[in-house]
Formats: C-alpha cells, sequence, structure tokens
C-alpha cells in the first residue's frame, strides 16, 4: 500500500491522522470513502491495530458493503472482524445482545412502516382522534421526530407545549404500549434504546469503549441527535473519532439530521482537527462550478472550493420547456442522441417529487428506452414477501401476534372473519398470546370449517417448526411454500399481476440462498433470526440495480450516487424549491443543497429543465423559474427554449427566463392581482393553534369569507374559511 502515491496531500493528512477527533470536510466526489477505507487499512498494516477494535458507520447496506469489500482487498483479511455497517445495524446488535436491559427481548420483531402506520392508526381510534385532522403519515413523523431526540412517551407528554402535541402525545403512548404487546420495536426505537442502554449501563460502556480503539463515521452531516449522542458515547470527548462529511450535501433536516453537528463539531469534540477535501474525481470544472456558484449563497456552511483536473468540459445545458409534456419529450431526445455514445445506465433523470416521473415514464416507454424507477415499493414490502417474512417470524416466535394474524388465512384456508372475531374475543378475555389460545384450542367453539382450520393451521406452524431445527433455510422455504400451497394462489391466475407476485417469491428464496451462503462458516448460526433482521433494515437503494437502464429517481434518493450524465428536472418555484419550505431559511438553505447535490452527481454532462407552466391536478398553472437559475453562474450555462416559446429570447439570461419579469416571492402573483390580497395572499407563512405552521398556497374570495389552501409543515394541506381559522400571520 503505497498511500504517497495512491492519496493525495489532503487525503493523506487525514488516513495518517494520529490520536483524538478529526472532521474531515469532503466535498462531492473528493474520495471521502477511500479515506474511510484507507484509513483502517493504515491503522490494521502500519499501526497493527487489532481489526476488531475498530468500528466504521455509514447509513445504507450497500455503502457499508462496499465500503467492507474495498478495506478486505486493502489489507487481504477474509473475513475482515471491523465491524462495518449501519447505525442501525450496530444499534441491532447491541440490542440482540443486551436489550433485556432496557425491557426488550432479545428476539424482538422489527416493525416496518406499513406496520406502524398501522399501529398509529389503532392509536388514534383508541384516543378518538380522526385521521382527517391527524394524518397517520404525520402523526408517525411526529412520534419518529420524538424518539430521534431520545424523548420517551413521557418526557414528550411533559414537554408538549400546544393542543396538538398534547394529542400526540397520548397517540406517542399508546403506540409504544402496541408495540410492546407486539414485542415489537421500530427504526427510531433501535437508535433510542442502544443509547439508554449505554447510557443507563456504565458496566457495558465502559467495556464497549474499552474495546473499540477507533470510530469512524461517514456522511456525518446527516447524523441526528440520537445518532451523535450515540457516536459521543462510544467515542468520548476525546476519542480516536474520524468524521467523513459535507455540510453542503446536508438533506435530511426533514428526517431529523442536524447540520450543526458539522458546524459546531469543535464544540462537541474539544481539540478536534478539521481537513478538508477539495480535489473533486468525478465531475468537469463547468459543473462544480455551476454547483458551487449555488450553494455559495447557504449562509449554514464552513465553505471549500472543488475543483479538478479533468478540464472545463461541456456547459452546463438549460432546457425551458412550454409543460411537462415537452419537457419529457425533450430529455428523452436528449439521451438518445448521446446514446450508443453513452450506455443508458450511464444516464440518469433526477426529480424533486415522485410525481413528476408520470410523464418522463410515459415518454420512455413510448420511446423504448429501458429505464428503472428508483425508489418505489421496496421489495420487502410487497404483500407476498411481507407474507413470507411474516412466515418465518412465527417459525421463529410464535407469539408474534401481528405476523400471526397476517398469515392467519394466508393463503386462504378457511378461517373466515366469523372465526377470527371469536378468536380474538376469547384470547382478549384471558389476556394470552393468540398462539397460547391456538395450542388449546376447542373446533367444536367455532364455526365447524373455521375451528377444523385453527387446528390444520397450528398442526403446520408446530410442523415447520420441527422442520427449521432440522432445515437450512432455503430448504425450509421449499418446506413452507408446499405445506401451504403459497404459489398456488398466484399460478391460477395468468395475469401479469400474479405473474410478477411469482417472480417476488423466487427472488425471495434466491435472497434466501444468498444469504445462507454468505453466513455459511460464521460463528452465528441462527440464520433465520439474521435473515429476518436483513429483511428488516435493506433499503430500497440497496437493491438498486443501475445496469437495467436509464435510471429515475428522486433527488434524495440519489445522494452518494453517481453517473457519466445527469438531467435535474422541474426547476420551478414550488417544486425547487419546493413550496412547503417557502418562507423558512433553513428549508430554503436545504432545498439549494438538494439542487446541489443533484448537479454533483454528474461526471460529464450536466442538464436542467424547466417548464413554462404545469398540469397540477389536471389543470394547467403557469409556473415561475426557480429562483436558483438566478444564483448558478451564467458562464457556466447555455440556455435553449423549446421551439414554441418565446423564440426571439434564445440566449436571454435566467432572470427574463419566460420572457417577462419574475414577481417577488416565491408564490408571488401580478401587482394587478395582488390587489387586496392583504396578509392573506400566496406564499405566505401563517400558524394554527392547532395545525401549526404552514404556507399559503391558494385563496379564494375575498374578507374573512375567503378560504384559503394552507401547506402545513407537519398534517399537509388543509382548506381553511379565514373568518373561523384563527391564523396568526408571520
Amino acid at each position: 500500500m503505497d498511500l504517497e502515491n495512491e492519496l493525495n496531500e489532503q487525503q493523506l493528512a487525514a488516513v495518517t491522522h494520529g490520536e483524538g477527533p478529526q472532521l474531515v470536510l469532503a466535498g462531492a466526489g473528493s474520495g471521502k470513502t477511500r479515506v474511510i477505507t484507507y484509513r483502517v487499512a493504515w491503522l490494521v498494516q502500519k499501526l497493527g491495530v487489532d481489526p476488531s477494535s475498530i468500528v466504521a458507520v455509514t447509513f445504507t447496506n450497500k455503502a457499508a458493503g462496499e465500503m467492507r469489500d474495498r478495506i478486505e482487498r486493502l489489507v487481504g483479511i477474509y473475513p475482515l472482524t471491523t465491524f462495518v455497517g449501519t447505525f442501525h445495524r450496530f444499534s441491532l446488535d447491541l440490542l440482540r445482545r443486551y436489550g433485556d436491559r432496557v425491557g426488550i427481548s432479545p428476539d424482538f420483531i422489527i416493525f416496518d412502516r406499513d406496520d406502524q402506520i398501522s399501529l398509529v392508526k389503532k392509536s388514534l381510534a383508541a384516543e378518538g382522534l380522526a385521521e382527517t385532522s391527524y394524518p397517520p403519515r404525520a402523526v408517525l413523523a411526529s412520534i419518529g421526530a420524538a424518539k430521534n431526540m431520545l424523548l420517551a412517551p413521557e418526557a414528550f407528554e411533559r414537554q408538549a407545549s400546544n393542543f396538538y402535541d398534547q394529542k400526540i402525545a397520548l397517540v406517542y403512548r399508546h403506540y409504544q404500549g402496541l408495540l410492546k404487546k407486539g414485542m415489537g420495536v421500530d427504526f427510531d426505537d433501535m437508535l433510542r434504546l442502544a443509547v439508554r442502554l449505554l447510557l443507563d449501563d456504565e458496566s457495558l460502556r465502559e467495556r464497549l469503549r474499552s474495546r473499540i480503539h477507533y470510530l469512524l463515521v461517514d456522511e456525518f452531516q446527516d447524523t441526528n441527535h440520537a445518532q451523535m449522542k450515540l457516536i459521543q458515547t462510544l467515542a468520548g470527548e476525546g476519542g480516536n473519532l474520524t468524521a467523513v462529511g459535507d455540510e453542503d450535501q446536508g438533506i435530511y433536516r426533514w428526517r431529523g439530521a442536524d447540520l450543526d453537528n458539522v458546524l459546531e463539531f469543535e464544540s462537541f469534540f474539544p481539540g478536534a482537527e478539521v481537513r478538508k477535501l477539495e480535489r473533486n474525481y468525478r465531475s468537469s470544472q463547468n459543473i462544480l462550478s455551476a454547483a458551487e456558484g449555488l450553494v455559495a449563497h447557504n449562509q449554514k456552511r464552513r465553505g471549500k472550493r472543488l475543483w479538478t483536473q479533468a478540464g472545463a468540459g461541456d456547459p452546463v445545458e438549460l432546457y425551458r420547456a412550454r409543460d411537462e409534456l415537452d419537457e419529457a419529450r425533450w430529455i428523452v431526445n436528449t439521451m438518445r442522441q448521446l446514446h450508443p455514445e453513452h450506455k443508458w445506465s450511464d444516464m440518469a433523470v433526477l426529480v424533486r417529487t415522485n410525481a413528476q416521473t408520470r410523464a418522463l415514464e410515459e415518454r420512455l416507454l413510448q420511446e423504448k428506452v429501458p429505464y428503472i424507477l428508483v425508489g418505489g415499493v421496496r421489495f420487502y414490502e410487497r404483500a407476498e414477501v411481507k407474507d413470507l417474512v411474516a412466515y418465518l417470524r412465527v417459525l421463529r416466535n410464535p407469539r408474534d401476534d401481528y405476523s400471526l394474524l397476517r398469515i392467519l388465512n394466508r393463503p386462504p384456508r378457511g378461517i373466515g372473519k366469523a372465526t377470527r372475531e371469536l378468536l380474538a374475543q376469547k384470547i382478549e378475555a384471558v389476556k394470552q398470546p393468540i398462539w397460547d389460545g391456538l395450542l388449546h384450542v376447542e373446533p367444536s367453539a367455532y364455526p365447524k370449517r373455521g375451528g377444523q382450520a385453527l387446528v390444520q393451521f397450528r398442526d403446520l406452524i408446530l410442523d415447520l417448526q420441527q422442520a427449521m431445527e432440522e432445515l437450512p433455510l432455503p430448504a425450509l422455504l421449499d418446506r413452507l411454500l408446499d405445506s401451504t400451497n403459497f404459489a398456488e394462489q398466484y399460478q391460477k391466475k395468468e395475469n401479469a399481476e400474479s405473474q410478477a407476485k411469482l417472480e417476488n417469491i423466487r427472488e425471495f428464496l434466491t435472497a434466501a440462498q444468498e444469504f445462507t451462503e454468505e453466513r455459511s462458516g460464521q460463528e452465528d448460526t441462527d440464520v433465520l433470526t439474521a435473515f429476518l433482521d436483513h429483511a428488516s433494515l435493506v433499503a430500497d437503494i440497496d437493491q438498486w440495480n443501475q445496469e437495467r437502464g436509464v435510471s429515475l429517481m428522486t433527488l434524495h434518493t440519489a445522494k452518494g450516487l453517481e453517473f457519466l450524465v445527469v438531467t435535474v428536472a422541474g426547476l420551478e418555484d414550488g417544486l425547487l424549491p419546493h413550496f412547503n419550505s417557502q418562507g423558512v431559511p433553513e428549508g430554503l438553505e436545504e432545498e439549494r443543497r438538494l439542487l446541489y447535490v443533484g448537479m454533483t452527481r454528474a461526471e460529464k454532462k450536466l442538464f436542467l429543465s424547466a417548464c413554462r407552466r404545469r398540469r397540477i391536478a389536471g389543470r394547467y398553472q403557469d409556473q415561475e423559474p426557480s429562483r436558483f437559475l438566478d444564483e448558478i453562474p451564467p458562464e457556466c450555462v447555455e440556455t435553449t427554449n423549446s421551439p414554441e416559446l418565446f423564440a426571439d429570447s434564445r440566449g436571454a439570461g435566467v432572470r427574463s427566463f419566460f420572457g417577462r419579469p419574475r414577481p417577488a416571492g416565491p408564490f408571488a402573483v401580478e401587482p394587478s392581482q395582488a390587489e387586496g390580497d392583504g396578509e392573506v395572499g400566496r406564499g405566505r407563512r401563517v400558524r394554527h393553534p392547532v395545525l401549526g405552521d404552514g404556507v399559503v398556497v391558494a385563496t379564494e374570495g375575498e374578507g374573512e369569507a375567503s378560504k384559503l389552501t394552507v401547506y402545513f409543515d407537519r398534517v399537509g394541506k388543509r382548506k381553511l374559511i379565514v373568518k373561523y381559522a384563527g391564523l396568526e400571520y408571520l
């Protein structure tokens, strides 16, 4: 390993850093993963550090897998005993061993997002709260935010300062009760409970600190309060922490990420070294200059200046489209012109919202351009796959009521609604798990067919449990499918949807086989539990296969990826920046960072597009150009208009984008329209006593009788009458 020739000067300093904490500000494409992998290799090979005393943490299984592979190739140790994984994987392993110390069973279940939404709905119903006023996804987000701040239900309830939060506190308490009843945790609980475990158990905390000599954290700008607390607890104030991140790529504030973890690093870890990686190995200088000029308008940043030896490259191209159909046509035609010089898989189209993909998908299909939509329904969240996972969960722990109820009549076996309700009543009366009731079920107490079906189901699970002790996981799944006739329910239906489900079942068998092969020879022989944990933690991006064709995804999903050709579509106010960020400086800065992330995914060519009008809810609406276009240095951009749009303004500056001056403000209207709107015009930030803060996106009528459509930060869009709304204008 010839470090001097394989690393640049900045990378070398970070890799060979001695004792104590360091923050490495790694600009886009500057080789941050290289720094982490080479640092682990340097510690092991040059300093003789025990690999098992090093912990490297990142945010996705895909990134962790690639990191592990690189380190193993560098050090030549297979398998590597260094922990390389996600925060959730680290927390999961900790809780599997010591979870009983914080009141959870070692064989706890991980509830996925659909399970969590279901529990929230039950909790809302139990508290007499309507889903229209308390949308389950928004409530779950509030509960998740509380957990990220390490607030248990009691603590959250004590600090609830308004009516809305007080109701959320009640739901949170009930939700946690349902989780406990189901022997489950959610993703945010894994981090919260791991931190609580380490803070409460001093002997365990000191034992871990003595074992972990070096801690490396990737994507540090994405850490939230709970993750930061976990890092501090493991590393200590002056520990050997290497934190690698880029404040300009912090795009998860809405998920609890705290940019101050980067900006105020030295206050958390006094005496820390701060280094910058500024040489870019990915993009041309024109792309870098355009992106740098944009993000330089942010206030919350340390600042860095990316440069490259790759040359100036082609200018960034901006297309000003008539509408989303014209935009899609131009994007696909442009990619066709670049093919076959570039493979389809070398190209990506990035959008701000999933709704934007419809027109693009239709055009790609029409032109027969292969593409992959990233971020759809996650493989392990597809119904037929969740059914198989539920079977495996029940085999491992038959007292998992939620999984057992899911498969009780899947595939249909004659356990109808009446039988299920009667079973639930009997179980509730004796306050015991459903499985305990099934073990002593009396068929005569149920409808004839239902009673016999319950006995057959119980015997099926008992037989499969015995097989579980004797068979490897892939063979167990074969037995399960044969015993339940699971696949037959789809084989009988000769349609595309059923065929897709059969393909997913086959893919699930493949996943189990591959996982079992990967685990062979490892000390931990509980392959079933490990596989279920894997299924719970894997993300959609972990399954992304770039070689299928053009990648179509959101800007958030694209983080960490790179393509030869990138198009960022929909640069219009209300889309990018998104309308729910308007009027909030922190939100606007994050939207700017989001565009910066998208632009810096491009290696050779970067295209931007925006529409003069866009069809929203079936009706065309005039669109204003994104304010961010004004912030990109004009010398980096070449502009082309749609042939149907202001042909005489070709080459005009960005500010005259659509052939007229841009009104001021995010939802600004023409002066003639604004008269009489007063303080309830579009774009105005408001505060509701129950619904919280929001932004006005539409108005109807005049005076106190007028109606407002407001997008609230926590609960989404609502329509209100001004006279009765009780709004405070911010």
